[in-house]
């Protein structure tokens, strides 16, 4: 019987040697890429980690890695590393594992096969890297359990009786315990009973109880919350406790004269009683009449306002001058239209927006031609001499005054000068070298230094004077010399620096510093100049 398609006939395709071995080596070539091709999937896919171990007893290569109970890898290979065992593993790099992760080894029953977890979960932060290493310290393993049972074998027999002990400890703690108890049953019913009501009655007012605990949260919470202040009371409380400790000779000083002090005033009060009370109960009376809503609006006022007044009579005083120089202003005629228009529009209750818009319209013209910031001309209320000290030539360089000194009537004589010494009545008064021999009055004399006056009887020039009331050497301002002294209190101002050189200017050679003058030679003395001799 004859088919179309026999078994038998079935035969390979005639291929040359070449084809053949061609076709080989393609096999041979696809085996090795589809195997390099998966490892190096392997390595681009997962991370590879070495845990070490105390021990690593039914643990070995393919078995699981978790994290929280889910496989994530296997187990490479187990090595010995000295005295602990070294743990290759691999997991999917899709899992994060925080960087301080540790390797557990986990035991779920005494048959299966043991895994290794990685815990804590991660949360954030910096991931386990590859190729890392989890030292002994962050490795766990389970307790074996021959361990275990050796444990327990080993407390059952210490408990357990003995020739020393036959009833054993165990058995001498039951009987001590029974021993303690015996014939105490009514005291224990008492004990259990007295109990029993107690605990029925915080039961019953559980309510209240509750309510006390609730309170106590919220003062606890209240507490938690305001936990800054309290540490900054603390603070301060210790900050307070440190000075009264390192000053308490001071403050023990302090209460000392205080008690002195308290001995002296108790005899005045007990003498003045009656008049500190009248006067007490007269400051009590201005003090609640200062307090009413019209007194204290006023006071607030003047509060507010003098300040400002002050001020601005401080700036039209001019005391290099002696005068009082200002600019009269009108308030808000700098916008005139604003300031009257709105004011019609204050003014109106009804139809208030109209009335501003027909102010605008009808009176723009006039106000916005009267508009000024300041009146064309000054008030010079008075002034003194309009000499300044840089106008004065002297005739000879040792009868100028130093800083901080003006001439007097009498050349050779200074006086300090300072805001307040227009009159020249300040004690003070200095000489210039080679005044000897030079008569002044009673009244100068008693506002002279000892140590002018000494010159002028006859006696050494005085020292050089250095001031600090005044503007030190340089320039000053060109039209009133203003500063004339500084705020009081504070050091005499500095000279400037020039400003720097601008971007791409070459600076030139700076000029050298001329050296301080010295002390200019006494004078010899002769006859007295014409100034002097009608001071005489």
């Amino acid at each position: 019987m004859s088919t179309i398609f026999d078994v038998r006939n079935i035969r390979l395709p005639r291929m040359s040697r070449t084809t053949v071995v061609i076709g080989s080596l393609v096999l041979v070539l696809a085996l090795l890429a589809a195997y390099f091709g998966w490892q190096l999937y392997q390595k681009l896919t997962n991370n590879t980690v070495v845990a070490y171990f105390s021990q690593a007893q039914a643990l070995y290569a393919g078995d699981k890695v978790q994290i929280m109970g889910m496989k994530v890898g296997r187990i490479d290979k187990i090595e010995p590393a000295g005295d602990k065992m070294k743990v290759t593993f691999h997991y999917e790099n899709k899992y994060k594992v925080p960087a301080n992760a540790s390797a557990v080894i986990l035991n779920p029953t005494l048959v299966a096969s043991r895994a290794i977890q990685l815990e804590p979960p991660y949360k954030g932060g910096p991931a386990l890297a590859n190729n890392a290493v989890i030292p002994l310290e962050r490795t766990q393993v389970p307790v074996e359990w021959d361990e275990l049972r050796n444990s327990i074998t080993n407390i059952i027999s210490k408990l357990g009786p003995t020739e020393a002990q036959p009833k054993g400890p165990f058995g001498e703690v039951i009987e001590s315990f029974a021993n303690g108890l015996s014939g105490k049953g009514r005291q224990l019913n008492s004990t259990l009973d007295n109990l029993s009501k107690a605990l029925t009655a915080l039961n019953e007012g559980r309510g209240d109880f509750f309510a006390v605990v609730k309170s106590l949260a919220l003062f606890v919470n209240a507490l938690h919350q305001d936990d800054k202040q309290f540490v900054a009371l603390n603070q301060n409380l210790a900050d307070v406790t440190g000075r009264l400790a390192s000053s308490d000779q001071a403050l023990a000083s302090a209460l000392r004269q205080l008690d002195s002090l308290l001995t002296t005033v108790r005899p005045f009060l007990d003498k003045n009683r009656e008049v500190l009370a009248h006067d007490i109960n007269n400051l009590a009376t201005v003090t609640n009449t200062l307090l009413q809503p019209e007194p204290l609006n006023g006071l607030e006022t003047a509060l507010h306002v003098l300040p400002t007044a002050a001020a601005n009579v401080n700036m039209i005083y001019h005391p290099s001058h002696g005068s009082v120089v200002a600019v009269p202003e009108i308030t808000s005629f700098a916008n005139p239209m604003q300031f009257v228009c709105s004011s019609v529009q204050a003014g109106s209750r009804l139809g208030y927006q109209e009335s501003a818009e027909l102010c605008a319209q009808y009176l723009a013209p006039v106000l916005d031609a009267i508009k000024f910031n300041y009146f064309p001309f000054g008030l010079n209320t008075f002034s003194t001499a309009e000499i300044l000290p840089k106008m004065v030539a002297y005739s000879e360089p040792r009868l100028q005054p130093p800083n901080g000194y003006k001439d007097t009537t009498v050349p050779g004589i200074w006086v300090p000068d300072t805001p307040l010494s227009h009159r020249n009545t300040q004690h003070g008064w200095i000489v210039a070298p080679g005044m000897q021999g030079t008569q002044v009055g009673p009244i100068t004399a008693g506002l002279l230094t000892p140590e002018s006056l000494a010159e002028l009887m006859g006696g050494p020039d005085i020292e050089p004077v250095q001031s600090t009331l005044q503007t030190p050497p340089g320039p000053p301002n060109a039209y009133d010399e203003y500063p004339v002294v500084p705020p009081v209190a504070l050091n005499a101002q500095v000279p400037v620096p020039p400003p720097a050189p601008g971007p791409n200017v070459i600076p030139g050679p700076v000029a050298p510093t001329p050296a301080a003058p010295g002390p200019p030679p006494p004078a010899p003395v002769g006859a007295p100049l014409p100034a002097e001799a009608g001071g005489q």
